[in-house]
């Protein structure tokens, strides 16, 4: 299992996530879909940027943990940034995706995403690099951010 979650807790890093949101914001941008490209890429920069804000000013220590799986991740523990970037990515690409897709197209695409943000929450937390209320917290955040992004492209796209 050690081998299993130190590979999966990367699908939360920016490292993967801000390349990956690039090419799917882009391939919505050029299909016309610029709010959905919009949600996708402003999805993730909003969460890492709210995430790493509320990190500072939270400032709560990592877990003091004797044995460690990975190296101590530098930086604060609340809330969860890998959690909460892996979870506004996910959601932003769901409810992209899933419009105008047909059920069974949008069940795979949701549960397939949702459950990719739900090991990296999970990887955070086996990892003991953070506590489960971070971990809570960041998907919150990620979930919390995607929404209000979502009802404000909404909000715009009617005023245009």
């Amino acid at each position: 299992m050690d081998l299993f979650f130190k590979t999966v807790t990367w699908a939360g890093s920016a490292l993967v996530l801000f390349p990956l949101a690039a090419v799917i914001a882009g391939i919505f941008w050029f299909r016309g879909r610029g709010a959905d490209a919009v949600l996708v890429g402003g999805g993730l920069v909003g969460a890492f940027v709210l995430v790493h804000g509320l990190k500072r000013f939270f400032a709560r220590p990592r877990p003091a943990v004797d044995d460690m799986l990975v190296t101590m991740p530098d930086g604060f523990s609340f809330p969860s940034a890998h959690t909460a970037q892996a979870v506004a990515f996910a959601f932003a690409c769901a409810l992209a995706a899933g419009r105008g897709a047909d059920p069974a197209t949008g069940l795979l695409t949701w549960g397939g995403l949702g459950l990719a943000a739900l090991l990296v929450g999970i990887s955070r937390i086996y990892l003991h690099v953070h506590y489960v209320s971070d971990v809570i917290a960041g998907a919150v955040l990620g979930v919390a951010w995607v929404l209000t992004l979502n009802l404000v492209l909404k909000w715009a796209a009617q005023r245009i």
